[in-house]
């Protein structure tokens, strides 16, 4: 009950937490087969409330019991909404003695033709990159197939969640869904050997969803790599996408730049840092954007009229939604420390407030107005939505129209710098042309 209730507003909260939404790959969904989703897992929670809202089935979910022990948490809600406890080894032998029934459990739910989502990583750390898989998912498709002698068709999806941002409000996000790979092309190694079974399993997993996932090798990449990011999305325009979109190329464009950083040699590596920080620095030092440069500041003459005339909607937007929107913040913050929460508990947050917001507003609206009153949360929500997007319309007016204030001002040092992000965006293609030569 409480599954359903809660998916349709976490939908409408997915829109106003994050810029754009990519899902791409959603042919690959088994329709009506029993299918374990495994997804990379770089927050605590928020790629299973993603995944599970764009499906028609319901999903189950692994959750690390240690999160039912917060002093946040709500474990008969988490049970409401499908979540189930697995435990690991630094939570106690006792707790892990448990496992064994939810393995029994978990399998009769997958049976029964449901949906199941596990990180086959384990544990969250808000970064791009995997890291080591557990056999458990592999365990339990395979313990599901053998109780039916592999007769029947079982599947794991493999899933790319995958964040410009991981704690971001605002941010993007995209979703891939793999080729789901077919549990009956293991029942001779299973029959043979059930742990080299699930070894395999598991290393074919891994395998397909790092083709789904941005990955940088070194951490010490990672500046390198970002800033490159906001070069080429700028670059390929991807701003003029959706905020619904299922463009596979804006994760694959995430991708190359990545890949591009993990195969190059360190001095290649070091010139292309240096470059692209010399480039960042001077957009820094006179406090403008990169989006600015490559527009050359044009204004957006349809921008500026549609911004203008939805200006008092997102007035209205920020007054009517500023108590639930600053209470979740506050609730966030008061209650949030390590980042791989930040984000799916600002999500949970902002429904609960919204949600108490709504109820009052409804009782004490119907007692001095009317039932019609109903309709001002959902009223307030879009304005809400306005209010947001509306007020990145405005930042990207502005901050070209202080570039072309800038260039006015010192037209040889704009020169310079459109040179200098032009040279950029060609030496970065040039070696990623020459990797891929390399690898075919």
């Amino acid at each position: 009950m409480i599954y359903q209730l809660l998916r349709l507003p976490l939908v409408v909260l997915f829109f106003f937490f994050y810029r754009r939404i990519y899902i791409t790959g959603k042919e690959n969904i088994p329709q009506q087969a029993p299918t374990l989703i495994a997804s990379n897992h770089s927050t605590a929670f928020m790629e299973q409330i993603l995944v599970a809202s764009l499906q028609k089935r319901s999903v189950y979910f692994w959750a690390r019991g240690s999160v039912f022990e917060e002093k946040w948490s709500f474990p008969k809600l988490f049970a409401q909404a499908h979540l189930i406890p697995i435990w690991r080894p630094q939570e106690g032998l006792k707790k892990m003695q448990q496992n064994q029934q939810i393995f029994e459990d978990s399998k009769d739910i997958l049976l029964d033709g449901k949906m199941f989502f596990i990180a086959p990583e384990g544990n969250s750390v808000p970064e791009k990159r995997l890291r080591t898989f557990k056999t458990g998912t592999a365990r339990l498709a395979l313990l599901a197939a053998a109780a039916d002698n592999f007769d029947r068709a079982i599947f794991i999806l493999p899933t790319g969640v995958n964040y410009t941002y991981h704690c971001d409000f605002r941010s993007e996000v995209m979703v891939h869904f793999g080729a789901p790979i077919s549990i009956q092309n293991y029942q001779s190694l299973y029959e043979e050997n059930p742990v080299m079974a699930a070894k395999q399993l598991t290393q074919d997993l891994k395998a397909a969803i790092s083709k789904e996932v941005v990955i940088i090798d070194q951490k010490e990449d990672e500046l390198l790599v970002e800033q490159l990011h906001i070069l080429m999305r700028n670059e390929n325009e991807h701003y003029k996408d959706k905020v619904y979109s299922n463009n596979e190329k804006r994760l694959r464009l995430e991708q190359k730049v990545a890949n591009t950083c993990n195969q190059l040699s360190g001095s290649s590596k070091m010139d292309l840092l240096q470059q692209s920080n010399a480039y960042f620095q001077q957009i820094t030092n006179h406090q403008l954007t990169d989006l600015a440069v490559q527009q050359q500041g044009k204004l957006d003459g349809f921008k500026l009229i549609q911004s203008s005339l939805l200006f008092p909607f997102s007035i209205v937007g920020q007054i009517g939604g500023a108590i639930p929107v600053k209470a979740a913040r506050y609730l966030r913050n008061t209650n949030v420390e390590d980042l791989q929460f930040w984000a799916p508990m600002a999500v949970v947050f902002s429904l609960l407030t919204w949600m108490i917001y709504s109820l009052i507003i409804g009782l004490v609206g119907s007692f001095f107005i009317g039932w019609n009153v109903l309709f001002i949360p959902p009223l307030l929500v879009g304005l809400q939505y306005i209010a947001f997007s509306n007020q990145e319309s405005w930042s990207s007016i502005l901050t070209n129209r202080n570039y072309r204030y800038w260039k006015n001002q010192q037209p040889s040092k704009a020169q310079k710098l459109e040179r200098d992000r032009a040279l950029l965006v060609k030496k970065y293609k040039a070696l990623s042309k020459n990797i891929q030569s390399l690898q075919h």
